[in-house]
């Protein structure tokens, strides 16, 4: 990628919260420091954290001019990252977690990425670490990412790249508290935005043993189905043709989801959205019915 030369402007922000990641945000840290790719300015933004994170922090940020560093009372990470996209002067804005690591050639594979495919959004695949193991894989193409929000997010959020006016026009929305993202990317699709996904591994995903309560599962679970349903009536209009309303009925319906299912899945005939699909009914219903289920018992 060609480095933007605009004094005081670089190509790329890349935006980090943080709160309370003190045992890992200094190899978050490196690993973005330690980019192959240079044109970049980096804003952390701690989120009021209680341990040693904002001393962390402070010792990276006297090291290297990149660094912005922001610190303030506890927001929450909806407000901060909005906060860190009012900030960002590049014209792409990347995603960062205090907890991951990237690896070194992520930042130049992803721009080159964006700029052959002419995309505005791009995720990548991830390594698990911590106590995870295994990989995730997202699609490739907009066609894939398009079919894979019906069922979920078709990024790993902390790989994300975007154009700026992605995230400034449109923004993370806080009514849709521990699905933002989800919420974003559909918002985006819905906005015209091309998007895909980097098919390698460009970032390992720290996985932490941590319990959430019945509550935020369910809210979570919640805010999940309405964001699916949004997607489903959006993409059977534009597909098939098909009214808000009737694509509605078709949701309690299983015999009318099912066959609406199946005539989407011939719009992508011999596509790679054509895959995401595979499977569709099923995992459907096992969305509805994990809602159901923490609904009535939580």
């Amino acid at each position: 990628m060609t480095c933007n030369h605009q004094s005081n402007r670089p190509l790329l922000s890349v935006l980090m919260p943080v709160f309370n990641a003190e045992a890992y945000v200094g190899e978050a840290i490196e690993s973005i420091l330690g980019q192959s790719f240079r044109d970049f300015e980096f804003i952390i933004i701690d989120d009021g954290s209680t341990d040693n994170s904002l001393s962390v922090l402070k010792r990276y940020a006297a090291q290297d001019a990149r660094i912005r560093l922001i610190s303030r009372e506890n927001r929450g990470l909806v407000a901060t990252l909005n906060e860190g996209i009012a900030l960002a002067r590049g014209e792409w804005i990347a995603r960062m977690d205090a907890d991951d690591v990237a690896l070194a050639h992520r930042l130049v594979s992803q721009l080159t990425f964006l700029q052959e495919n002419q995309l505005e959004i791009c995720g990548a695949s991830v390594q698990l670490i911590g106590t995870g193991r295994g990989y995730w894989h997202y699609p490739r193409a907009h066609a894939g990412c398009e079919a894979e929000l019906l069922f979920g997010v078709p990024f790993a959020h902390p790989t994300v790249i975007a154009h700026a006016r992605v995230f400034k026009e449109l923004r993370y929305a806080a009514a849709w508290s521990l699905v933002e993202d989800y919420d974003l990317w559909q918002r985006a699709w819905a906005a015209g935005f091309k998007m895909g996904n980097v098919p390698e591994v460009l970032l390992q995903y720290r996985v932490h043993r941590q319990q959430t309560s019945s509550f935020y599962r369910r809210q979570q679970a919640q805010n999940s189905q309405q964001i699916r349903s949004r997607h489903w009536q959006q993409l059977l209009s534009i597909k098939l043709g098909i009214s808000a309303i009737e694509a509605h009925d078709a949701e309690r319906d299983p015999w009318k989801t099912l066959r609406l299912l199946g005539a989407l899945k011939q719009c992508y005939k011999g596509t790679e959205a054509e895959k995401f699909l595979r499977y569709s009914f099923l995992r459907l219903c096992s969305h509805r019915f994990h809602g159901w289920v923490l609904n009535y018992t939580s």
